[in-house]
């Protein structure tokens, strides 16, 4: 009975994995056919200018930026106090004078202000929400880094960094088709090509196997 359950577990084992590489395959697929062109993403929301490649969109990302979060009055109460009376044998007495001080902001935190998606294409990199859009252009691009499950942009024409939080799960799919992107974007079509039939190579070669 437990050699059986053995074979059983295997079967499991290597049906999951099996799945898995199948995916991962059809995934290189799919990505040669829109880098080479023989395939064309679905553009949801997002008009592409002409010529223009989609190599991938992200639904539910949060657009981050710094918020102030809470506060407190900080100040000194000057005057003194009369009195005026009692009630039921209790003094009452009135204050003279005036409370001084200014209002401190909380330190500012990374708060997510919208929601909407990400597309990335081999021009920019856009975020279309339900309040708020960003749009960084390849022709203004400094730099693109990761942090924590978002992506930083920061482009020439805007102050602040372009932050979008994808999750852990996504933060390397994204970084990985904004790789892309600006390779395609700088003319490097044939190595980004060569690139992905040999990961995809490694990845034929790796089929797992009873």
């Amino acid at each position: 009975m437990f050699e059986k359950f053995k074979e059983r577990a295997a079967a499991t084992a290597l049906e999951e994995a099996t799945s898995e590489w199948n995916q991962r395959v059809a995934a290189y697929q799919s990505l040669i056919a829109v880098v080479d062109g023989s395939k064309v993403l679905e553009a949801n929301g997002l008009l592409l200018k002409p010529g223009e490649v989609l190599l991938g969109q992200v639904q539910n990302v949060g657009l981050i930026q710094e918020r102030s979060v809470g506060g407190h009055w900080q100040g000194a109460s000057q005057g003194f106090s009369i009195p005026i009376g009692s009630i039921k044998g209790r003094s009452v007495r009135y204050r003279v004078g005036a409370t001084h001080g200014h209002y401190v902001q909380g330190e500012p935190q990374p708060t997510a202000v919208d929601h909407g998606t990400l597309s990335i294409t081999d021009q920019r990199i856009v975020y279309q929400g339900a309040t708020k859009t960003a749009e960084c252009l390849f022709t203004k691009l400094l730099g693109v880094q990761q942090s924590g499950g978002s992506i930083i942009v920061s482009v020439s024409n805007r102050q602040k960094p372009t932050v979008v939080h994808v999750g852990a799960s996504l933060e390397e799919w994204v970084a990985d088709r904004i790789s892309i992107a600006t390779s395609l974007y700088q003319g490097e079509k044939d190595q980004v090509l060569a690139n992905l039939h040999q990961q995809l190579n490694d990845v034929v070669a790796a089929k797992p196997s009873p």
